[in-house]
């Protein structure tokens, strides 16, 4: 399946007694919802079906939920208001309307979204094709019906564009209109279409139980409202309080109400865990430290030591070593430890393990720390970044320690673009957007962030590196990688070179980590 790194991206469903449609198409779709900066808005627009809702989709604890309710009990109308409830409740920056009864026979959501950013001042649909339920879709029958094939109702744009032209138009009572007349307004806007017909997706009905064709149906539609649906007049027809007719938030994957439950669920698949207080899962925190280990045990406990004066929790997953790290981590910030199974070293298996935990937690940031990494206290400045709401993923500073906790090497090769003055750069802190996942394909030195766009900061902190501190360490290290990365072992020599250039850690200042320019491309 496609990834982005952030989808950033609402979906938006209006509900009314569509429990069982969902239910019956929901488990073929859940992976696409599963990915990087996905929320799914469920709005349902009576009450009934509250209770069975939040009982459903506690089954998928990995997809970012918001459910808002409307209290007020009542015959079926135009799902606009709907609509506009759900665009006004959504918190990312795309979003996509869609009915909950819908299947994908493409991967509409990234199909969409990558073409998106690519179009600015443009919405985006596809078509849908009609098909009983009982029918299956391959590309013979999709062949077979394909004059049936319409662009659909379902559009994504950017939030703002919603708002720009204020929502769905609540005018409409009865069925059929606000999509094509939200299209309109959106033209009207300045939003032009971008039309994909390869994207399809699939609505399933009782063909036999259906009386009036939609053809019908848009037939019985006044002339005077289709004129208006399809030849508006103004951008603006609704007024301020649009998208307000009901608020109620039941459930919200930010406050994780069942995160108690569903992460002691998660934790049982793993060899072992320990959580320190059911009180975790309760309070918020600032700052969270992900903590990947192995084999650790004489540098553990200075790590926890030195994490645990500037994060607000630590979370740990030991790699299943073979010495006592996993026993002797303890610290009155960890939260929780975990021991998986290794079957091979898969540093990003570990990594999105640890996503995977932390996303039960309310936390507004995350930083990954390594246990051979210790902040050197003299530059530490992740709280003064953390207030800045124009960034989401922030850099620090590494310094390879050599022979001396008084000395580091000035010359070790590095790519990244961004390491200077002998300090090497890494991408590590990053604002939580719900559940996410590191998706690049290397197992080894990618970036240790799930997510990169252009809301990036440098901060002025320092992690003392200690992989390469002596002899006895530079010899595993080089082991290693002979074993995990021989394609690259060019790379590594340099780890056992004998004639380098050292510098004083006491000589660094806040002026190393000064960034004067850069390619954002190239970072």
């Amino acid at each position: 399946m496609k990834q982005l790194p952030d989808f950033d991206l609402s979906i938006v469903m209006p509900f009314y007694k569509r429990l069982d449609e969902f239910k019956r198409v929901f488990p073929s779709k859940a992976k696409y919802y599963e990915r990087n900066g996905i929320e799914v808005v469920i709005v349902a627009d009576e009450p009934t079906e509250e209770q069975g809702i939040l009982d459903y989709i506690r089954r998928y604890p990995f997809i970012n939920w918001k459910v808002v309710v409307n209290d007020e009990d009542h015959p079926w109308r135009n799902p606009a208001k709907a609509f506009n409830v759900g665009i006004r409740q959504a918190t990312k920056s795309y979003i996509l309307v869609m009915d909950p009864e819908l299947e994908f026979y493409t991967d509409v959501i990234y199909e969409l979204r990558e073409k998106l950013d690519s179009y600015p001042e443009h919405y985006a649909v596809g078509q849908v094709l009609f098909m009983d339920i009982c029918e299956e879709i391959n590309e013979e029958t999709l062949h077979k019906h394909g004059r049936g094939l319409i662009p659909y109702g379902s559009i994504m744009a950017k939030k703002e564009y919603f708002e720009r032209v204020g929502g769905y138009s609540e005018h409409y009572t009865e069925w059929g209109g606000e999509d094509d007349h939200l299209r309109k307004r959106l033209e009207l806007a300045g939003i032009h279409r971008l039309f994909f017909p390869d994207s399809v997706l699939i609505h399933r009905e009782d063909m036999g139980k259906r009386t009036v064709s939609r053809n019908e149906q848009r037939a019985r539609i006044p002339r005077d409202v289709l004129s208006e649906m399809l030849l508006p007049m103004k951008i603006v027809v609704n007024g301020e309080d649009w998208g307000r007719d009901f608020s109620r938030i039941t459930y919200n994957w930010w406050d994780h109400p069942y995160a108690k439950e569903q992460c002691r669920e998660y934790l049982s698949t793993l060899k072992q865990f320990d959580i320190s207080s059911d009180e975790i899962f309760e309070k918020s925190y600032p700052l969270i430290a992900l903590i990947p280990t192995y084999n650790e045990s004489e540098r553990i406990g200075d790590c926890l030591r030195s994490v645990e004066k500037y994060c607000d929790g630590i979370i740990l997953l030991d790699d299943d070593s073979r010495d006592d790290t996993y026993e002797i981590a303890r610290s009155e910030k960890l939260l929780l430890k975990a021991k998986k199974v290794r079957t091979e070293f898969n540093d990003k298996q570990n990594r999105n393990i640890l996503l995977d935990i932390a996303s039960f937690f309310k936390a507004e940031w995350f930083i990954f720390i390594d246990a051979d990494e210790r902040f050197d206290d003299r530059f530490v400045d992740l709280r003064e970044v953390m207030k800045r709401d124009d960034v989401d993923t922030v850099g620090v500073w590494i310094a390879n320690l050599w022979d001396s906790m008084d000395t580091y090497r000035a010359d070790m090769e590095d790519t990244h673009p961004l390491s200077q003055n002998g300090l090497w750069f890494r991408w590590r802190m990053f604002r939580n957007k719900g559940r996410m996942q590191i998706t690049e394909r290397k197992r080894l030195h990618f970036k240790s962030v799930p997510y990169f766009n252009r809301r990036i900061g440098f901060a002025d902190t320092l992690l003392l590196h200690l992989g390469y501190i002596s002899d006895k360490y530079r010899k595993n290290k080089y082991d290693f990688y002979l074993q995990e990365d021989k394609d690259k072992l060019f790379f590594y020599y340099d780890i056992l070179v004998e004639s380098m250039y050292m510098n004083q850690v006491s000589d660094i200042t806040p002026a190393f980590f000064e960034v004067k320019q850069y390619d954002i491309q190239k970072i």
